[in-house]
């Protein structure tokens, strides 16, 4: 049961922070907008891991600090794949598919005999649908990163020559789905990083995870779009990386408390929350498909908490 709720707690975290960050992504660059967020995290986390835990003493906890450091640069790798595959695919492609890590994590921890209650051998593939259906969305990735001018030109000659539809949609779409699978793989060591690192303070994994993360994402930064950040967006940013450094801490808790299989797919849950998100505080309209994946997920999370 604890491990569900710090499961839930941290997708309701990365949900949150997504939440926020959709207005400063619009307005600042992806790479400028990340690593403010996540160097919020690291200020908060670094100085709390610190207190709790100490600096790193003998060889396992500094193993387990090279690990926590290199889910990190994981993590920062699966963003990136994920944010390519947005620019090139499309959203209602991309979204549902780097969900399933949570999927890939629990299939590999099953496979090497993690033992789990006989209601979670059921929930686990319930809630790995129901949060790939919640993830489904409708709006074109044009709606978020602008339209594609160069490739609806070709798409339009092409169009013109053969009297027939451009197959450059189904190209981008394909490409969408490599780099989301890319990404999900990525978060998925990320987690399995997390596993090895468990010698650390939850708090120390996640702190010394997220200085991993900045490795990457502040030369990332400077060479893309500098660390320039509006003004009006700073506090916005502030607080999106509040609610990530939660979500890590509560990502590194539920894997120390276990099973790793059932923290991976609950953790994964980001996208089921950003729906109830839209419905409740956007009041949007879910789809059909979307409705039904909350459900589903309802269903598992109940199945989950009672084995």
């Amino acid at each position: 049961m604890l491990t569900v709720v710090l499961g839930l707690g941290s997708a309701l975290g990365y949900a949150m922070h997504d939440f926020l960050m959709v207005k400063v992504v619009r307005a600042a660059a992806v790479w400028t907008a990340l690593t403010w967020s996540m160097a919020v995290g690291v200020v908060i986390l670094v100085p709390l891991a610190l207190v709790l835990s100490g600096p790193p003493s003998g060889s396992a906890e500094w193993r387990a600090v090279a690990f926590a450091t290199a889910s990190g640069v994981c993590e920062a790798a699966g963003l990136g794949a994920l944010l390519r595959g947005l620019v090139v695919g499309n959203l209602s492609v991309v979204t549902p598919l780097a969900s399933l890590s949570g999927g890939f994590v629990a299939v590999i921890m099953i496979a090497q005999g993690e033992p789990l209650p006989a209601f979670a051998l059921v929930g686990l593939p319930l809630a790995v649908v129901g949060g790939l259906m919640a993830s489904m969305e409708k709006a074109p990735k044009e709606e978020l990163f602008g339209p594609d001018v160069g490739a609806a030109s070709v798409g339009n000659a092409a169009s013109v020559a053969s009297g027939a539809a451009a197959p450059a949609r189904r190209t981008r779409a394909t490409a969408g789905a490599g780099w989301a699978l890319l990404s999900s793989a990525l978060f998925s060591v990320t987690v399995l990083l997390f596993v090895e690192a468990g010698a650390l303070h939850p708090v120390a994994l996640a702190a010394y995870g997220r200085l991993g993360t900045m490795l990457v994402l502040v030369p990332a930064a400077l060479l893309l779009a500098g660390l320039r950040m509006p003004r009006a967006l700073v506090r916005r940013s502030v607080y999106a990386g509040v609610f990530d450094a939660a979500a890590f801490v509560g990502l590194a808790a539920a894997i120390s408390v276990g099973p790793v299989a059932i923290a991976s797919v609950t953790c994964a849950q980001g996208g089921t929350m950003a729906a109830i998100l839209g419905l409740v505080v956007l009041r949007e309209r879910l789809s059909r498909v979307q409705i039904a994946g909350v459900a589903l997920t309802c269903v598992a999370v109940a199945l989950l908490a009672s084995g």
